[in-house]
Parts: structure tokens; sequence; C-alpha cells
């Protein structure tokens, strides 16, 4: 199981990268065009919007994987190894309720936009439910990578440099 799950968090950080080179192709480019005098497409901005909440959430997993998270250690940093493991195991706990939380709440929120049919209305018509459908698979996967760590620290298998 732990072996699917690195391959899709690896699979959706190489999209979340993909995307990231199309956000900076399509800034430079409406750069470009309006330096010119030229118009820009009217989808840029519109889809630029997308693929940042898409990037965000199909990336953090994998970040959460190879702990590459953001962090602040300015607390953590003064406790010792022990220390540093019980925190490390109630983050995780609270990463997995946290997430499982919002999962659910998000799926619910995308699922009413899929069964109302919401469009949201800009340059370009896209169903709402389209571009919320990645918040909920983020926080599942995850909730997911918590509950490995957790199992991980119980394990006693947790990666020794793990950020907090």
């Amino acid at each position: 199981m732990a072996k699917i799950l690195d391959w899709v968090c690896a699979a959706l950080a190489v999209v979340a990268a993909s995307l990231f080179l199309f956000l900076t192709f399509t800034i430079c480019y409406s750069i470009f065009t309006r330096s010119l005098g030229l118009p820009t497409p009217i989808w840029t901005v519109q889809y630029d919007e997308y693929a940042m909440l898409w990037l965000t959430f199909l990336g953090t997993a994998w970040l959460l994987s190879r702990n590459r998270h953001v962090s602040i250690e300015l607390v953590v940093s003064r406790f010792g190894e022990r220390g540093q493991r019980v925190f490390g195991t109630i983050h995780d706990f609270l990463g997995v309720i946290l997430c499982a939380v919002l999962c659910y709440f998000s799926f619910l929120c995308t699922w009413d936009h899929f069964q109302r049919g919401v469009i949201d209305v800009q340059g370009v018509d896209v169903p709402k439910a389209y571009v919320l459908a990645v918040i909920p698979l983020g926080f599942l996967l995850l909730f997911l990578q918590f509950i490995r760590r957790i199992v991980d620290d119980f394990r006693g298998t947790a990666v020794k440099a793990r950020a907090h």
C-alpha cells in the first residue's frame, strides 16, 4: 500500500511541476504581450488561478512524504530528542484530524457544486466542481501521509531528520 501511495504522490507531483511550468509560461507570455501593447488571451489569468490551486494540492502530500513541508522549529528545536518525537507524533495526529475534517467538508462542497451544476463564469465557463475536485483529493493524500507517519513513529522507522 505504501508503494502505491508513493507512486500516486510522485505522479501527482510531476503533474504539479508541469502546472508550475504552464503557470510560468503563461505569466511570461502575458508580460511579453502587454509590453508590446498587444492584448493577452482572456483565459490566462483564470487558468493561472486554477493552476495555482491544483499545483498546491497535488504537491503537498509528496512534500510531506519527503519532509520538505514548511515548518517552524523555533520551539521544537529547544526540545530534546524524546520531546521532538513526542511533538512530532502529536503533530501527526493533529494533521490526521485536520486533514480528515477538511477532506470531508471539501468533498461535500465539491459534490454539492457538481450536483447543482455550478459554473465558474469568467473568460471561459468551467464547471466549478472540476476546479474544486483537487481539494478533497489533496487532503485525502495528506491524511494518508500523516497516517503513514504515525505508523512509522510507532514502528520506530520514522525519518530521523523529520521537520515539524
